[in-house]
């Protein structure tokens, strides 16, 4: 009776063939998690000023037009129809809440991957806990603007999020 089996100079080779492929594709997958911060942080802030622009462009047409997120009875556009605010300021949990149907939870006791704002219409994305990308919301030109940040340029802050 003849047993069929590898031996044990094919299995060697399979082995290498298999550490070659493994070799060329876990780079791929080592900067996995950075991708997903970026597209995270650029998904935000794409949001936030398409919103921002949706509103202006509504101020334009309608010469009416009021807008009053926080219902407080008082229009809360300046005179080049921006909104004033995104939320009700720092200190807020839930941020960007009156341009995003959905507000952006803030940290709480996290220390990456998340956002703050550390004044009114000043916000911070925590990247990593030694790069925080600081933006600031210009009410004046309805514009999210990079700052410099702890860690990280205002170019750096730029590539991440444009």
């Amino acid at each position: 009776m003849k047993k069929k089996a590898f031996t044990l100079i094919e299995l060697i080779f399979v082995i290498v063939i298999i550490g070659l492929l493994a070799s060329f594709a876990l780079p791929k997958f080592k900067n996995l998690a950075t991708h997903a911060k970026s597209s995270g942080v650029k998904s935000v802030v794409t949001s936030v000023q398409s919103s921002i622009d949706n509103i202006h462009g509504k101020w334009i047409i309608n010469d009416s037009f009021k807008w009053d997120p926080d219902k407080d009875g008082n229009d809360d556009l300046n005179s080049n129809g921006y909104p004033k605010s995104l939320d009700s300021g720092s200190g807020e949990n839930r941020l960007f809440k009156y341009v995003l149907k959905i507000p952006v939870p803030s940290c709480g006791n996290r220390t990456s991957g998340c956002w703050k704002e550390y004044e009114d219409n000043k916000y911070e994305y925590y990247y990593t806990p030694s790069k925080i990308l600081k933006i600031e919301y210009n009410a004046t030109s309805g514009v999210l603007e990079c700052l410099d940040g702890d860690g990280i340029t205002k170019s750096e802050c730029e590539e991440i999020i444009y």
